[in-house]
């Protein structure tokens, strides 16, 4: 939310990015003196970098928790394992 109206807004329609169709920035008082060209460098070395970032997909992270269990009953079984193993030396 946006208070008052003056504001210094800029916004960007054509990013380049796969992720971002828009961006708006909003000058923070301190810096709404710059001039143009300075705001304009700025934004230019704001950096799109989320299009190189493989996205966590569904895919893996359902492995991952097909994993864990497979984990713990690998761990519950051997657990088991170890028990029936001392009971039948101790007996």
């Amino acid at each position: 939310m946006v208070k008052g109206v003056n504001k210094t807004v800029i916004e960007v329609n054509n990013t380049g990015s796969k992720v971002f169709d828009r961006v708006v920035f909003y000058v923070s008082p301190s810096c709404s003196n710059m001039s143009a060209k300075n705001l304009r460098r700025a934004i230019q070395n704001f950096s799109f970098q989320f299009d190189n970032v493989k996205p966590c997909n569904y895919k893996s992270l359902r492995q991952r928790m097909i994993l864990r269990r497979r984990m713990f009953i690998g761990g519950i079984a051997l657990s088991v394992a170890a028990i029936v193993a001392t009971l039948i030396i101790i007996l």
